[in-house]
């Protein structure tokens, strides 16, 4: 019975590694064009919830200065800072404060302390509150926005200078209500903010995670944008028709408020709007700082997998009925069953050979189907990338594919340890958040520019 239930798992497992694997191969072109054609531009308000943050705040505010996009306001929320955030936003910004702003008292949030405007650039506003979380400081956002599209970003990430350019075009086709942008490891890259440069000359940890980051996008969000089954919109970089936000109100206060606020929005569009659908936008790029330790990379992903068991327990009697076959599909089977519920499993495995050594060769070949399918899937991951014109040197591919087997053997089976630990800790203390530690070391890879804003002025 065992190793039916076992040949059964695997048998999924495999059924949905080949289709991240085949569906991207077969539906990006080669030599796709991701030129963008500039069209007339809609109003965009980016939110950026802070709650200390100061080691990475001014290199955000660094990449919006540099977005070659007109019709956009950019809103900080300083969630009740305990660091100087607000002080360097002050010093930098020259924030002064400002009555013309006034909420659209929709979505409740906490009480606002003060609304600020920077006389060096009038489309910069910041919100001090009182802290509220994550959830909150975006639901205040949204509460002052004034442009129809709104981009959440995180205070570690930087915009690409034409990302707003590929959501203004994604914005085009009415039927879209939300779209995830690309989220790069800024690690990953030296230059400049404009002509950023490929590397894979770092660390093992960060490495990994750049790997991680690229196949989880170009493989899996590609993927399921096209069976349109998205279970998550990266909280790093994702856009929102600000309507769609008023009629859900908001975001709701959780761990894992990304993955939340996508689900809702795919049963709205399960239970009210049926032809809208929630995109992937690979041309929208921006770059994020990842942990650099491995207790930093062990308090992220202990949070994430709280998100993911905190929205499976929410949204129990949603799946099939309010959220469509496909999407419950990857959900339950790929993400609930194969991710976290077999992950208990596995572990096991060194005990049941123990105890019947005639499952040696069973797990043995397992084991190898898992690493050759898993080793197939990077380097689709690396075909693909290329075609979106994210391109390694040839030394850089050299090392990736050395790297691989290494990265399967190792970090891979790490992130079991993950989902187990951060599963049970669910259940001891789901509001615990875990956070990790920013050093804004990332950012320096953008060697070219300083990280200290020089002042100039941007029109209103």
């Amino acid at each position: 019975m065992l190793l039916k239930i076992t040949l059964a798992l695997f048998s999924i497992f495999i059924l949905f590694q080949l289709i991240y694997i085949f569906v991207p191969l077969f539906t990006v072109k080669n030599k796709l064009n991701t030129k963008m054609i500039k069209e007339k531009e809609k109003g965009i308000s980016i939110l950026v919830p802070a709650y200390n943050e100061e080691k990475v705040i001014l290199n955000c505010v660094q990449g919006i200065l540099h977005l070659d996009y007109e019709n956009h306001e950019t809103i900080i929320i300083n969630d009740g800072s305990k660091d100087n955030t607000l002080q360097l936003l002050k010093e930098n910004l020259q924030l002064e404060p400002t009555f013309k702003r006034l909420p659209a008292v929709k979505i409740p949030h906490e009480d606002v302390r003060e609304i600020y405007q920077s006389a060096l650039y009038p489309k910069i506003l910041v919100i001090d509150k009182e802290n509220g979380g994550k959830a909150d400081a975006l639901n205040a956002g949204i509460e002052y926005a004034k442009k129809g599209i709104v981009i959440t970003l995180d205070a570690d990430s930087v915009l690409d200078p034409k990302s707003l350019t590929a959501i203004n075009s994604t914005f085009n086709d009415d039927l879209v209500l939300a779209a995830g942008g690309m989220v790069h490891i800024g690690q990953g890259f030296r230059g400049n903010y404009s002509k950023p440069k490929t590397t894979f000359l770092t660390s093992g940890i960060i490495r990994f995670q750049i790997i991680q980051y690229l196949t989880a996008f170009y493989l899996h969000k590609l993927t399921q944008t096209k069976m349109k089954s998205l279970t998550v919109i990266a909280g790093a970089f994702g856009a929102f028709r600000k309507r769609t936000l008023f009629e859900i109100d908001g975001f709701r206060k959780t761990v894992g408020e990304d993955m939340d606020i996508t689900l809702r929005i795919q049963r709205l569009i399960k239970m009210k709007y049926r032809k809208h659908k929630l995109v992937f936008v690979p041309n929208a790029l921006c770059y994020t700082e990842c942990p650099e330790t491995y207790r930093d990379l062990f308090s992220q992903r202990i949070r994430w997998q709280k998100a993911f068991v905190d929205c499976a327990l929410m949204y129990k009697t949603s799946f099939f009925k309010k959220l469509g076959f496909r999407l419950s599909a990857f959900f339950l089977f790929e993400s609930l069953l194969l991710g976290t519920i077999n992950a208990f499993t596995v572990i096991l495995i060194p005990v049941i050979l123990i105890l019947n050594h005639q499952y040696y060769m069973i797990a043995l070949g397992l084991f190898t189907a898992t690493f050759v399918l898993s080793l197939y899937q990077s380097i689709a991951m690396l075909i693909v990338s290329k075609r979106f014109d994210l391109h390694f040197s040839n030394k850089d591919y050299r090392r990736i594919l050395r790297f691989l087997p290494f990265e399967i053997l190792t970090y891979r089976f790490m992130g079991l340890l993950f989902v187990i630990i951060g599963t049970v800790a669910y259940f001891i203390n789901k509001d615990q958040w875990n956070t990790a530690t920013r050093t804004g070391k990332n950012y320096q890879v953008f060697g070219d520019e300083e990280v200290v804003l020089k002042p100039r002025r941007i029109s209103a």
